[in-house]
């Protein structure tokens, strides 16, 4: 009888992920029951759970714990970490916590009974479960954003949930979205504050700290319409130094720019802040968001780099990161190209919002074509890439010397590659996603786990061609950011909404070797594609050697992987795999103690991955159980008519004329394949 024999636990500020190991098969395990422990208070928690068994409902979508509802996978987020389910609230961060897993099962005679369930809230019977082994323990994680000399925090913007659903219950109309769009934009609201996180601190506090200590902060920003960032800086007005640049065209004439950002730029002129408008107007943009702090000495001291903007979508509505660096030389490096930027001064057209044919100078570009490398804390090493940094002005096919770096780090991988992409470029052409699935594809024996945003940059893509939202080769695995739509809905779950703007994903992240001892962690504001390298004002971080920024960025990755790969599979196989509810028996174990479903478990143990299926699985990611159906007679008839249709061209073919063919043999196919399909329904009915 298999038996779980050591468990592992990652966090950041938001989520822990958690792995567990089960050397075979267990007989009768209907899942695993998952505790939170607080290591200071000695507090037990079991985990939430919402999915039933079959022959259950949850149409409320209200929690038990995994003592009733068990988890039938062996890796895990808590998401209820520091998000509360049951109301739009926060836990406090800079705790302490590990996971006790346990196996389960039917209760049976001599098995000991699992007890303290909360009070039954579904419909249909209830599963009384016994513990079928031992429990293992993981490692003790702090959950907090302090990972040694930076500070890292990332939004929890993913719309597609359940829990936002059912406040919604009326659906996703477009008065639901409105209010939606009103509560993320109203400061002090409670679903903002839930959605963007720890995200909106990070981004003010150095101009707290500004304002406490009398130093003075550079920014350079591509979207500012927040009402109450915004506030923030025209309340600061004298301790700031912006570069703000335009945001895109409001028009498909592409004739009036930077709509969102101009009453921000408007405000911050009239508070009398220094401010340089830095205008486009055409496919080069100022991308950046970063802002840099100077002690009252003028001393640069510390840097605010990532992926969010500073809007209210930016905050509540995409997957987003930002962190905080401590460090001197970092610094002094950001602020030396803010002062390059702030040099290359491009003409202002008249209106602000006319079209320009602006571009970066050659001074500029010249500056950035080098790294600019820094020593941290506890031997980890960063290397910065300020863009754009080619001669040419325009995309090239010639690897720019940030991306030649980068790739080259992401193909020296020995176990695995983590990444989350915007729309990098088509197809995921020369960006980091090709050069992740090339790695994956020269070495059969690298994880590769990867979230896109835009269906354009999957891999495969390519104009008036329908791609697959999940892609699936060996141990590559890549996914679309999708949402439970009308033919999607399975069980208790309803529709969901996948977003509010353009973009889903917003984060820029590439994460090699995580769990090894010399990590590296990529992030800023660059799109890690060719486009952005040779076009746009962007920045770029390698951080190398700390460890827990890594596995902080890491776990934010899968976060949003695993969200997207259930909802992905469900939009391109319906009716394969999870069927809304937990499996009556113990075959969804299977797949979990061999095969692919275990690899990133097993990764994140430190153990060998499964060798992959021969074919990548068609599964939701939740257990293996098909769904009970009668379906059955009529894909069968739809084999019986591909076969018959052949039979009938081939003797319309050799009585009729040429243009008698095409004809006879259409409307003969279409009666033989309606009436076989109709005789199969009629079967199927019975059934």
């Amino acid at each position: 009888m298999g038996k779980l024999t050591k468990a592992v636990a990652l966090c950041n500020n938001e989520v822990a992920l958690i792995a567990w190991d089960v050397d075979g098969m267990i007989p009768g395990c209907l899942g695993f029951d998952v505790t939170r422990i607080y290591s200071e208070t000695g507090e037990r928690k079991r985990l939430a759970a919402w999915v039933p068994f079959e022959g259950q409902s949850n149409p409320d979508w209200k929690p038990q714990d995994t003592g009733v509802w068990p988890i039938q996978k062996t890796f895990w987020r808590d998401l209820t970490l520091r998000q509360k389910r049951d109301k739009a609230e926060r836990r406090p961060d800079n705790v302490r916590v590990r996971y006790e897993i346990r196996p389960v099962g039917r209760i049976a005679p001599g098995l000991e009974p699992v007890t303290g369930t909360p009070p039954k809230t579904y419909t249909g019977p209830i599963v009384p479960l016994g513990y079928l082994g031992a429990a293992v323990t993981t490692n003790e994680i702090c959950v907090g954003s302090d990972c040694g000399d930076v500070k890292a925090t990332f939004t929890n913007g993913i719309l597609s949930g359940q829990w936002l659903s059912h406040i919604f219950k009326g659906g996703w109309s477009s008065g639901a979205t409105g209010q939606l769009k009103k509560k993320i934009a109203t400061p002090g609201d409670p679903i903002r504050a839930y959605l963007s996180g720890d995200v909106i601190p990070t981004l003010t506090s150095l101009i707290a700290r500004a304002d406490c200590d009398g130093g003075r902060v550079h920014l350079a920003l591509y979207e500012l319409a927040d009402t109450e960032l915004v506030k923030v800086l025209v309340d600061h007005a004298k301790l700031i130094d912006i570069i703000l640049s335009n945001t895109s065209a409001d028009d498909k004439a592409k004739k009036v720019w930077d709509t969102e950002n101009a009453p921000a730029r408007q405000a911050l002129k009239d508070a009398g802040a220094a401010i340089q408008d830095r205008m486009f107007n055409n496919g080069h943009i100022g991308h950046n968001k970063f802002a840099v702090y100077v002690d009252a000495k003028g001393t640069p001291q510390a840097v605010l780099t990532g992926s969010t903007n500073w809007t209210a979508t930016g905050l509540c509505g995409q997957s987003n990161n930002a962190s905080i660096i401590e460090n001197k030389d970092v610094a002094a490096a950001y602020l030396a190209y803010w002062q390059r930027l702030h040099d290359d001064v491009l003409p202002s057209p008249d209106p602000l919002s006319a079209p320009t044919t602006n571009k970066q100078g050659a001074a500029l570009r010249a500056a950035n074509m080098k790294p600019f490398p820094a020593k941290m804390a506890s031997g980890a090493s960063a290397t910065m890439w300020f863009l754009p940094d080619t001669k040419q002005t325009s995309k090239g096919t010639v690897a720019p010397p940030d991306l030649a770096d980068l790739f080259a780090r992401v193909n020296a991988a020995k176990e695995a590659v983590f990444f989350l992409v915007f729309l990098p470029s088509q197809g995921g052409k020369l960006s980091v996603v090709e050069a992740a699935l090339e790695a994956g594809a020269a070495n059969p024996d690298l994880l590769v786990v990867g979230a896109i945003s835009d269906p354009t940059a999957m891999p495969g893509y390519a104009p008036k061609t329908k791609v697959s939202p999940v892609y699936d080769q060996g141990h590559v695995h890549v996914v679309q950011a999708s949402a439970l739509g009308k033919g999607d809905i399975i069980g208790d779950f309803e529709q969901e909404l996948l977003k509010l703007g353009h973009a889903i994903i917003h984060d820029k992240i590439a994460v090699i070797d995580p769990m090894g001892d010399d990590p590296v962690v990529a992030f800023g504001s660059h799109n890690q594609g060719y486009k952005a390298s040779y076009e746009n004002d962007e920045n770029l971080i390698i951080v190398r050697g700390n460890k827990a920024l890594a596995r902080a960025y890491a776990t934010h990755v899968y976060d949003v992987y695993d969200h997207y790969r259930f909802r992905a599979w469900a939009a391109t196989s319906p009716g394969e795999g999870f069927s809304g509810h937990l499996a009556g028996d113990d075959s969804w174990l299977a797949h979990y103690v061999s095969g692919t479903k275990g690899d990133i478990a097993a990764y994140l143990l430190g153990e060998p991955l499964p060798k992959p299926a021969a074919k990548p699985l068609k599964h939701a990611a939740k257990h293996t159980v098909r769904p009970k159906t009668k379906t059955a007679p009529v894909k069968k008839a739809k084999k019986t008519v591909k076969k018959k249709t052949k039979t009938v061209v081939k003797k319309v073919v050799k009585k009729t004329a040429k243009k008698a063919v095409k004809k006879t043999a259409k409307r003969t196919v279409k009666k033989t394949a309606k009436r076989v399909v109709k005789k199969a329904k009629k079967t199927a009915k019975r059934r």
